[in-house]
């Protein structure tokens, strides 16, 4: 079995980095599980201050792995098995008081693009696609995904980018604050790392405290959010439309949804 994600220790910063360059770094099961785990190992070695993340091939990550996505579907328990994943992937990023860089470059589409929402401050290539089109394949964005983006951009901002599910023009990406940093592509690790060395200035002590602060303040739960999860899944990911707006994608069509 490949190893879809990498890490790299460079005291005190840390990487962890997405390595499906054959598919533009889509997300498949195996990644959803192994990025939260990569990010605990690196966080908890020690001399570790700030963590960079990026994918291998010149591209963040391009979405969910549709055809995965499929086979997953025939079958309930495996669909909530898969979204039970994601979620603890973005909850497991949350709860981390080391600070987080995502490195966005290329497609950064849907998945990929919540979860370099779920970091905390976002480095962006002026050639960078970013995107969350999962309405268009016939998929809602699971709640905590939905929840971090409304914190990262707003609700005016957040609900412009899920609902029209088109890529977004990157003057928007830094009117809303999702981009902390807008760079050319050249420039891109440079400015990360520079953004990394003016965190390590500060105190490390207060470093944690304030992740941990942010942790508590975003821990709210949403009401009812087990049953939002089931609702979403049961209706988009194990749906007619789903199947439609995935086969379509594979396709290189439009798809044809029911009303």
């Amino acid at each position: 079995m490949e190893t879809t994600v990498l890490t790299r220790l460079e005291p005190p910063l840390g990487w962890v980095i997405f390595n499906r360059p054959q598919v533009k770094n889509a997300f498949n099961l195996q990644m959803w599980e192994e990025v939260p785990k990569a990010i605990l190992q690196v966080a908890q070695t020690e001399g570790i201050r700030v963590i960079l993340l990026k994918g291998e091939g010149g591209h963040f990550g391009a979405g969910a792995d549709i055809k995965e996505l499929l086979e997953y579907a025939q079958d309930p328990l495996l669909a909530r098995a898969y979204a039970d994943k994601v979620n603890f992937c973005f909850s497991t990023m949350g709860q981390v008081e080391v600070p987080l860089i995502a490195l966005v470059e290329g497609y950064t589409l849907g998945g990929g693009a919540m979860v370099a929402t779920a970091c905390d401050l976002r480095v962006v290539s002026k050639n960078a696609t970013v995107g969350i089109p999962l309405p268009r394949l016939g998929l809602a964005v699971e709640p905590l995904g939905i929840k971090r983006l409304i914190e990262t951009v707003g609700l005016s901002w957040a609900t412009k980018f899920l609902l029209t599910a088109d890529p977004i023009p990157l003057e928007e990406l830094r009117l809303s604050g999702w981009a902390s940093s807008l760079v050319d592509q050249e420039s891109l690790e440079e400015e990360a790392r520079t953004l990394a060395a003016r965190i390590l200035k500060n105190s490390p002590t207060a470093i944690q405290m304030t992740k941990r602060i942010i942790h508590q303040w975003l821990r709210s739960p949403l009401e009812g959010e087990d049953k939002i999860l089931e609702e979403a899944f049961a209706r988009c990911m194990l749906g007619e439309d789903f199947q439609e707006g995935a086969r379509a994608f594979m396709e290189k069509r439009k798809p044809g949804f029911s009303t």
